[in-house]
């Protein structure tokens, strides 16, 4: 067994001593999927603290319907209290019980929603320094279960799947010509990855996960079809790969809906960088099982 959870510490979830670079942070990520209501969404929480600034981002997709949300307010003190930096005007986050559940509220005009995340499978540990864009990185695939409530009181119950992650590092996004990530969700499995294209190399990292057991990847090939929008945006991937036990998926991931993804980009001096993040139906193309997850990537264009 691989568990790769060499290096875990109860303490992970919580704060780690920064370097000195401006782009230094600590970041935590969760996605969900309710394929029966069709809700979906993913949402993330960096601090910074050599610029004493916070990032806020949130995203739900229902019933063809976006609510979108960012903040980047400021990180008004930095100390070993973690619990004042979880929280903004509208997005609240409260770690239950470390590196095992956590849970999301967020509430709007339009909308509230409430959910907690639990793991269902062990952690998986990248490795130190296994991308240009962390020190460290885990995730781990949990049980989400909450609710959403809409302005008109139409209430939906809701329980799927999802994964989370939490980085410490330095970060640049636009020393990336591109990368490829996803997280699959299927009854008795699960998948995450990323693989980095640098300079003309590549690096992959990622895991196969089961209960009480993660097995490292040995390979992922992936075929994207693109869109014919302005931005020429993923549309459906398929992903081929293995783990270092020898065992082989070949998994079909398209949008839930036409509106279940985002775009982000950001200028720089050579041009700018995107990241498109999409949730999206999964099918396994040998067993015919039908999963959700998330399927991203992120591209830089020089100008």
């Amino acid at each position: 067994m691989n568990s790769n959870t060499a290096g875990e510490n109860s303490n992970d979830d919580y704060l780690h001593e920064p370097d000195e670079r401006d782009k230094w942070r600590e970041a935590y990520y969760f996605n969900w999927v309710d394929l029966d209501n069709k809700v979906s969404g993913f949402s993330t929480l960096a601090i910074l603290p050599n610029i004493m600034k916070r990032e806020f981002v949130f995203l739900l997709y229902y019933n063809n319907h976006t609510e979108a949300y960012y903040r980047e307010p400021d990180l008004e003190s930095y100390d070993a209290d973690i619990s004042s930096m979880l929280i903004d005007k509208r997005l609240k986050y409260s770690m239950v019980k470390p590196l095992e559940k956590w849970r999301i509220e967020y509430k709007s005009r339009k909308l509230s929603f409430d959910i907690t995340f639990e793991n269902r499978y062990p952690l998986y540990y990248f490795g130190k320094d296994s991308s240009a864009s962390w020190h460290r990185h885990f995730e781990a695939s949990g049980k989400i279960e909450g609710t959403l409530k809409l302005k008109n009181n139409t209430e939906f119950k809701i329980k799927g799947f999802g994964q989370r992650d939490k980085s410490w590092g330095y970060r640049d996004w636009h020393q990336f010509d591109k990368w490829f990530a996803g997280h699959f969700q299927f009854e008795n499995w699960t998948c995450g990855f990323r693989k980095d294209y640098v300079n003309g190399k590549v690096d992959l990292s990622g895991y196969i996960g089961r209960e009480q057991q993660n097995n490292q990847l040995s390979s992922m090939e992936i075929d994207v079809k693109y869109d014919s929008d302005a931005f020429n945006s993923p549309l459906e991937t398929i992903y081929t790969f293995s783990d270092i036990k020898g065992n082989k998926f070949r998994i079909k991931a398209k949008r839930i809906g036409k509106k279940s993804f985002m775009r982000f980009a950001r200028d720089f001096d050579k041009g700018y960088t995107e990241l498109f993040e999409q949730m999206v139906i999964m099918k396994d193309l040998d067993s015919g099982e039908i999963g959700s997850g998330m399927s991203e990537q992120l591209r830089t264009v020089l100008s």
